[in-house]
Parts: C-alpha cells; sequence; structure tokens
C-alpha cells in the first residue's frame, strides 16, 4: 500500500510537467506550476487562520479553476473539502457545515446572500474567502480569495503530516 495521497501525486506532477496545463477553463489556462503554487498559498493562508487537522473546508463553489485549487490546497493539508450544493437553502448550509465541522467556507461572490444570511449560525466556520465572480464587492467579513493566492508560500505540509487515510466528505441531497 503506497504511503501517497492525492496531494502528493498532484505536486509530482506540478514538478514533472510545470508548464503543462492543469486547468483550462474557458480561454484561462493555469499550468501545473501556478496550480501547485495557488494551492500552497491557499494551504498557508489557511493553516495560518487556524485550521487543523479535525476540520473541513466547505467549497460553495460553481465549477471553477477556485474549486481544484481550493481541492488541491485542502488535499496538501490533509482536510476534507467538502462539497455544497448551490441550491440548499439556509437550513441545510447549517447543517452540512455543522456536520462536516466546517472551519472554513470558499464562496462564489453571488452566494454572499445565502452566508451573510446565515454566518451566525454557523460559529464553527472562522474563515470565510470570497471569489470574485462579477457579481459584487467583497464582504468586509471575508478575505479575498485572489489575494489570498498571490501571495508567496513555501511547500504546504501541515504539522500533523499527510497521510493515505485522510478523508474525503462527499455529501448529497438525496438526489443522485
Amino acid at each position: 500500500m503506497s504511503s501517497w495521497q492525492m496531494a502528493d501525486v498532484w505536486e509530482t506532477v506540478a514538478e514533472v510537467l510545470p508548464d503543462a496545463d492543469a486547468l483550462v477553463h474557458g480561454s484561462r489556462r493555469s499550468p501545473w506550476r501556478e496550480f501547485d503554487r495557488r494551492a500552497d498559498a491557499l494551504a498557508a493562508f489557511l493553516l495560518a487562520r487556524g485550521l487543523d487537522h479535525g476540520g473541513s473546508v466547505a467549497l460553495y463553489l460553481y465549477s471553477s479553476p477556485e474549486y481544484l485549487e481550493a481541492t488541491f490546497a485542502c488535499f496538501k493539508l490533509g482536510i476534507p473539502p467538502v462539497n455544497t450544493n448551490y441550491r440548499y437553502g439556509a437550513d441545510e448550509l447549517v447543517y452540512l457545515w455543522g456536520n462536516a465541522d466546517s472551519h472554513a467556507v470558499v464562496f462564489h461572490g453571488c452566494f454572499v446572500p445565502q452566508v451573510a444570511e446565515i454566518r451566525g449560525r454557523v460559529p464553527g466556520v472562522a474563515t470565510w474567502l470570497w471569489v470574485d465572480d462579477g457579481s459584487g464587492p467583497c464582504p468586509p467579513w471575508a478575505a479575498p480569495y485572489g489575494d489570498v493566492i498571490e501571495s508567496e508560500a513555501p511547500r504546504a505540509i501541515p504539522p500533523w503530516g499527510r497521510s493515505p487515510d485522510d478523508l474525503c466528505l462527499i455529501y448529497t441531497g438525496g438526489t443522485t
């Protein structure tokens, strides 16, 4: 049984094929080097904000490069990313993020009204990361994702290490 996990695999690809496309979204292309660097920056930010091995990161995002970057950052930290269905109402969001022990939420700007409505009901979430989608300004209680991932950070290695037994949580709204 290998001791590798997904972050190890993706980091190796970034080392071997740094200029190859890792992400293609419309006309936007991100090479593996950049994909890896941005995920390291996000992982370092989450660690600095106190994210620990017992929590998760909720991804309240449409399909986008930021979704995969945040997933990669979570894999680097051995923290489960938690997909969040964009159709969920307030009570479902509160339940999901509480049940998953989410300590951070990465969300597209179009979801600001839903997030603002429930922020006080999810006290375990200490970090809010706003992804600019052109729908409005970043709220004062959130960090702009674009600023976070532009910072330089060393390779993200969590103090607790990585394990092939790290969790990946998949929640479904019952429609699958």
